[in-house]
């Protein structure tokens, strides 16, 4: 489902070229083929190759690990999909693994690339700059998930995408909150779930190091999509950014995104930028909420 915009995104850029790609499922290889890429259903056998300098990983969640850690341990500099792992022992496994191979280890969370929420982010650092501080936050993130997921029924399957909403929803909604206020702890979460246990939707409360409240609306049965933040400034002002606005056909606006995140991702690789993984705390992040969140949840 994802991959389509990762791919968009590389040819939009002079300096990164497609030289192999990975899937289990050969009929998806085809088209690679005909174009002249290199294509393989054995990750191995891309790490193998010097001229495969950075990688994306792109794969069902519980796969990030292996999969991360073998590349960094290749040398190769990593752009993963959200969430970066699973667990916080994996996340804090890989960090120090891509510090030690000297290579990039970059989770890619596209909200934070909409150009909607960065406009809303210039809006808050403005009003912080007239000494004006940001008092709630609210972030609805909510979608039908059999239409996110498409043939990818892996999203519905717990123990390899982690959890339901919290865990698929949770982590760009989260990275958003934190994108415009800074870290953010859990306070509370309140959830809804199917007969099984898996979380389908969710409320969950954040507070941020300046006191400004956050919650975040997660659902995964929603009629349609809807996507937008709301802020509250603390001179009565009310600020938004939907970041849909000006995308009406299905996802669209996920391909500026990933444009933008993969260029942030090759400037940090090139020495140009300075980025900090968020991917370890985002982890965290849903782990905290799952604890929070009784009784337990569907999840590993």
């Amino acid at each position: 489902m994802i991959s389509r915009f990762y791919l968009a995104a590389i040819a939009r850029f002079d300096q990164l070229a497609l030289v192999a790609a990975c899937d289990l499922n050969g009929e998806k290889l085809q088209r690679f083929e005909r174009e002249g890429v290199t294509t393989t259903r054995d990750f191995d056998e891309i790490l193998a190759m010097e001229e495969v300098e950075a990688v994306v990983v792109n794969v069902p969640n519980a796969s990030h690990y292996e999969i991360c850690a073998a590349a960094l341990r290749a040398g190769k500099h990593v752009c993963c999909e959200k969430p970066l792992v699973l667990r916080s022992k994996q996340a804090e496994e890989l960090t120090a693994a891509a510090r030690a191979a000297g290579r990039m280890l970059f989770t890619v969370f596209h909200r934070r690339y909409n150009r909607h929420v960065r406009r809303l982010r210039e809006e808050i650092e403005s009003a912080r700059a007239q000494g004006v501080e940001v008092t709630r936050c609210w972030v609805e993130y909510l979608e039908r998930i059999e239409e996110h997921c498409g043939r990818d029924r892996w999203y519905l399957d717990p123990a390899v995408a982690g959890g339901g909403c919290i865990a698929d929803n949770g982590p760009n909604a989260c990275d958003t909150a934190e994108f415009l206020l800074g870290p953010l702890e859990v306070e509370g979460v309140e959830v809804e779930r199917d007969p099984g246990g898996l979380d389908l939707s969710a409320q969950v409360d954040l507070r941020s190091e300046t006191g400004a409240q956050a919650r975040l609306d997660l659902d995964w049965t929603y009629a349609g999509e809807r996507k937008l933040v709301t802020v509250e400034l603390d001179d009565g002002k009310v600020l938004s950014a939907d970041m849909l606005a000006g995308y009406p056909r299905f996802k669209t606006s996920l391909f500026h995104e990933y444009e933008n995140a993969l260029g942030e991702f090759t400037a940090a690789v090139a020495g140009k930028a300075s980025v900090e993984d968020k991917g370890p705390r985002n982890v965290r992040f849903v782990e905290r909420a799952y604890e929070l969140a009784s009784p337990a949840a569907g999840v590993l």
